[in-house]
């Protein structure tokens, strides 16, 4: 089986398209789009007509990031929004005014994803709305703990927007890099990736999509988003 998996896009549409063009071009079984649709990036509703046309087109499986949840009618997205810095509530209100009310409500949202050995969710196998990040040995340690408990072999996520893998005693732990806010000082460039399950065997390899981070800098420039944020949200991709 292969799986083509992409998140943390962001409201970058234009490595979005870049992907999902790419994953067309060289075939899957599923494809997974695991979280963060929105904030940061400045083209929110361009984004959500890409996925929802990946929904239509290739049955995408959307799981639901801690972002996702900040678009969404709920006491735990507004107790979520409450918590975030200034700059980060302003992308999210500037976002919120350039997208149709009610617009990430028609989504079909899970919370996580499983097939065989593998258990995908956008943060970690914790419950949801645990929005832990897997940034070391010892974060992946505990995290390929759950995910033996739940069954699996491997954990597969997003958030942290690097691409990594930890041979844990439990279990093996993916995480992937970001299509619309890379944040790996040492690799800058947007990523989705192709998994392939064969038996009780999965690999991951890394997708890089061609694109100019100055297109995104100039685009979030160009915003009413206040000096302050904009330099804020272009520090990811210098």
């Amino acid at each position: 089986m292969r799986i083509a998996a992409l998140t943390d896009i962001h409201a970058a549409s234009h490595p979005l398209q870049l992907a999902l063009t790419a994953a067309r071009r060289e075939g899957f079984d599923a494809m997974l789009i695991m979280g963060d649709l929105l904030t940061y990036g400045v083209q929110p509703l361009e984004t959500l007509e890409l996925v929802h046309g990946a929904v239509a087109r290739d049955h995408a499986i959307l799981i639901s990031g801690n972002h996702d949840l900040l678009y969404r009618s709920s006491p735990t997205g507004e107790a979520y929004r409450a918590d975030l810095a200034d700059w980060l509530r302003e992308s999210v209100d500037w976002t919120a005014a350039h997208i149709p009310a009610g617009s990430m409500n028609g989504f079909d949202w899970r919370e996580s994803w499983s097939t065989g050995p593998l258990f995908a969710a956008h943060a970690n196998p914790f419950a949801y709305g645990d929005w832990r990040y897997i940034r070391s040995a010892q974060d992946a340690e505990e995290a390929a703990e759950m995910v033996a408990v739940r069954g699996f072999l491997y954990g597969l996520f997003g958030h942290v927007h690097r691409q990594r893998r930890y041979d844990c005693t439990a279990a093996t732990i993916f995480t992937l890099g970001s299509l619309g806010q890379p944040r790996d000082e040492r690799d800058r460039t947007p990523k989705w990736a192709m998994i392939e399950i064969r038996g009780d065997c999965v690999t991951v390899e890394s997708r890089d999509i061609d694109f100019d981070p100055e297109d995104q800098m100039h685009a979030i420039r160009a915003t009413t988003l206040s000096a302050a944020t904009q330099e804020r949200l272009c520090r990811f991709f210098a």
